[in-house]
């Protein structure tokens, strides 16, 4: 403060400035000195710049708005004199953009903080603008990402041919160190438009937050665009995306379906290419994931055999069963090893459109050539076997699939459930269950409305209310959803008064009846002729609540059977 003071005191009367070649003062008048053109001369020709010779060489008041700016933009797009090193420009910018803050009430702008990041990019003082960058970032948090990268990318380009690129890498990982994965992914779609590819490095960082924070999607779209702007995975880059595999739960499988397909384990990185060709296929993007996969196959990133098998696979997800026996005569053509997998994939896609037949007939040639079925395998046969009304054929391949030990996962076994219900076999369903049980899966609430509709369909009530009471021995968590399923299947089962009970039990768990509850009630008491208990559920639905109004089919069901009783 005292050499602040007595700069101020200096400069009523001149400004005194160091010689960058020796220490002796050279007389200023002080308006020159208040221009950015001289502070800029000033920091590029000086050596190591104190606060203290800050302070005694240029005013203390507060600099006019813009005058940081002006400074360090004329600092960014000069290159440094013969007689300064470009690392000394940047550290005495750096000095003087914090001592400026501290003798200015208001803080710097957005567009200084961004050209200061460039200049100490461009000395390779890489943990100073790493810092700051961090630090702008967080001062400027409120705003959009857009806004900042917009910002950011403006003073890239206004420092002219001095500029470098490394300041705009640091921005990624910067976001990557600030646990701000979707924003990292943002500017490295910002920079990729604009012809600037981050670095192999910056991609990483960005995986690494993804991972560390379970943004898994954000992964494999950074995954996904590095691939495809042919910034090749390196050995850190396949560690990061099967890490990703794993915590998704994932990397078993995956690693097993490859091995399914090559015939043999394969390296990592074959996994973690293929998991990403499978996830584009996933999100429906079809013709995107087939020209990844050939570039892919280009760089020898993947096998033959595995790219063209997914190619098959991609096509039987959308029922393009030409175009799949296209990429199968080409599997054909180039010698590539047939395998369960690309069979499973055909079998699959006949089984969904219903050619049973030809399903059955591609499980045989694969058996013939010596190919060991998979639960995949015979969860298509058996949900089109009995989705198309050939019960015995789907009952075949069911009991072979749980001899050989094989239940699929929980999604497939909810879609094989369906069909078992839909056909009127719960039996058959209720072994499934027990399957996955055996094997160590949980069955899920939507699993027990699968089972509750089946034995509803045959009309079994005693077989819906024993499958609530294992739900409640399970201790799921009962929604609305399971109470109005339940409550529906014993209405249409005919016994209202038993659905009439659960009523009582949703009350209980502070679940409030809608509606469509009490209409199924009043209509199923109807039916039965049972016109007194519909009138009373009538008369406590209007009491309860404004909001519970009967439907207009259910009040003139209701109208038409007092009128009957009364006649």
């Amino acid at each position: 403060m005292n050499a602040a003071k007595a700069g101020g005191r200096m400069l009523a009367r001149r400004v005194v400035v160091p010689s960058p070649c020796r220490g002796a003062a050279s007389a200023v008048p002080a308006a020159a000195a208040a221009t950015p053109q001289h502070v800029s001369h000033y920091l590029a020709s000086s050596p190591r710049v104190t606060w203290e010779a800050l302070s005694a060489a240029f005013p203390a008041a507060a600099a006019p708005e813009g005058h940081v700016d002006a400074v360090l933009l004329s600092l960014a797009r000069n290159p440094s004199p013969s007689s300064s090193s470009a690392e000394t420009v940047a550290k005495n910018a750096h000095s003087f953009f914090h001592w400026s803050a501290a003798s200015s009430p208001s803080p710097h702008s957005l567009r200084s903080y961004c050209l200061l990041v460039h200049l100490l990019a461009r000395a390779a003082l890489v943990s100073h603008a790493s810092v700051l960058l961090q630090a702008a970032i967080t001062r400027h948090s409120s705003s959009p990402a857009s806004h900042f990268l917009d910002a950011f990318f403006a003073a890239y380009e206004d420092s002219g041919t001095a500029a470098t690129a490394r300041g705009l890498h640091l921005l990624v990982h910067a976001y990557a160190r600030l646990r701000l994965p979707e924003e990292a992914l943002e500017a490295c779609r910002y920079l990729a438009l604009r012809r600037v590819l981050p670095s192999l490095s910056a991609f990483n960082a960005v995986l690494h937050a993804a991972q560390r924070t379970g943004r898994f999607r954000v992964a494999w779209e950074v995954f996904e665009l590095m691939t495809l702007k042919r910034v090749y995975a390196s050995q850190a880059t396949v560690e990061l995306v099967v890490g990703v595999l794993s915590r998704e739960g994932a990397l078993a499988r995956m690693a097993a379906l490859v091995e399914r397909i090559h015939g043999k384990k394969c390296a990592p990185g074959v996994v973690a290419h293929v998991a990403l060709a499978l996830w584009i296929f996933e999100e429906g993007r079809t013709e995107e994931g087939i020209l990844l996969l050939r570039r892919m196959l280009q760089r020898n990133m993947v096998f033959d055999d595995v790219a063209y098998s997914l190619m098959v696979h991609a096509y039987c997800r959308i029922g393009d069963l030409e175009s799949a026996r296209e990429q199968w005569d080409g599997m054909v053509r180039r010698g590539c090893r047939l395998n369960p997998f690309v069979y499973t994939c055909l079998i699959g896609v006949h089984c969904r459109e219903g050619n049973i037949s030809e399903a059955m007939q591609l499980l045989q040639e694969m058996l013939s050539m010596g190919l060991k079925p998979y639960d995949a395998t015979y969860s298509h046969l058996v949900t089109g076997c009995f989705r198309h009304e050939r019960t015995d054929e789907g009952s075949e391949y069911f009991d072979k699939m749980l001899h050989e030990g094989l239940v699929p996962d929980i999604g497939t076994c909810n879609e094989i459930l369906e069909a078992m219900c839909g056909a009127g076999q719960v039996g058959k369903a209720n072994e499934l269950v027990t399957a996955m049980i055996d094997k160590g899966m949980i069955p899920g609430q939507d699993t027990y409305c699968k089972l509750i509709d089946g034995y509803v369909k045959v009309g079994d009530a005693e077989g819906v209310v024993k499958i609530y009471h294992e739900m409640e021995h399970r201790g799921l968590n009962h929604g609305i959803e399971v109470f109005t399923s339940l409550i529906s299947g014993l209405c249409q089962c005919g016994n209202p008064k038993e659905a009439e009970k659960f009523v009582s039990v949703m009350e209980r768990k502070l679940l409030a009846p809608t509606s469509d509850i009490s209409d199924m009630l009043i209509s199923s008491y109807c039916e039965k002729g049972n016109t007194k208990s519909a009138l009373r559920l009538y008369d406590r639905m209007i009491a309860r609540s404004e909001k519970l109004i009967p439907s207009a089919d259910t009040f003139m069901m209701l109208v038409r059977r007092v009128i009957k009783v009364k006649t």
